[in-house]
């Protein structure tokens, strides 16, 4: 990794800081708060800076840590996904889950909290941890995060491959597949599921 300016390494050490007393990122305005940066831009210019050095990396737009920087915090949780109709796909920075065996190889991975019954004869239930390994390319049959839409949606489902569309299917009574047409519907596959982790009460 690229040696930092003295202000790049103040800011990773905030962020660093931030991190392990709040389990989350700091938001730019804390950032600027922190540094007097009054401009949001000049902010976004020092975290581009950390990424091009290797100490931040971004995962859609989320930032987090580098495998180097957080090798000991597990693997970062950057949202919810609906298992049920989808919800708007805000990646937010809820911590991290230490299951570094449910990784595959160098690919970058991150969880999300599923909300929805939708995919429960998978055996994913709601509130369940999923462990998604980031790539967009899929299997017939695999189960995959999907955004859908400008404003996109996140959605977990199953996914199969026809001649003209692609169909999301849940795996539970009352849900319907959804049907996407590539070059036509707006969608992206966000990656493929790869693991799940349950808190029990």
């Amino acid at each position: 990794m690229r040696s930092l300016t003295k202000r790049q390494r103040e800011i990773l050490e905030y962020i660093v800081h931030s991190i392990t007393t709040t389990d989350r990122f700091p938001s730019y305005r804390e950032i600027g708060r922190r540094f007097n940066l009054r401009s949001p831009a000049t902010v976004s210019q020092h975290l581009e800076a950390l990424v091009r050095k290797g100490f931040l990396n971004r995962v859609g737009k989320h930032l987090m840590l580098s495998p180097q920087a957080r090798a000991t915090r597990g693997i970062p949780i950057v949202g919810r996904v609906a298992a049920g109709l989808p919800i708007a796909a805000i990646e937010n920075h809820e911590g991290y889950i230490d299951v570094a065996s449910l990784a595959e190889g160098d690919a970058t991975h991150f969880a999300v909290r599923v909300r929805g019954d939708s995919m429960k004869e998978a055996g994913i239930l709601d509130g369940d941890y999923v462990i998604v390994r980031q790539q967009q390319s899929f299997k017939d049959g695999d189960i995959v995060v999907a955004y859908i839409g400008d404003d996109p949606e996140a959605t977990v489902k199953v996914i199969r491959k026809h001649h003209s569309f692609v169909e999301l299917q849940p795996r539970g009574e009352g849900y319907e597949s959804l049907r996407l047409r590539p070059g036509k519907d707006l969608f992206r596959i966000g990656g493929k599921v790869v693991g799940l982790v349950r808190k029990l009460r």
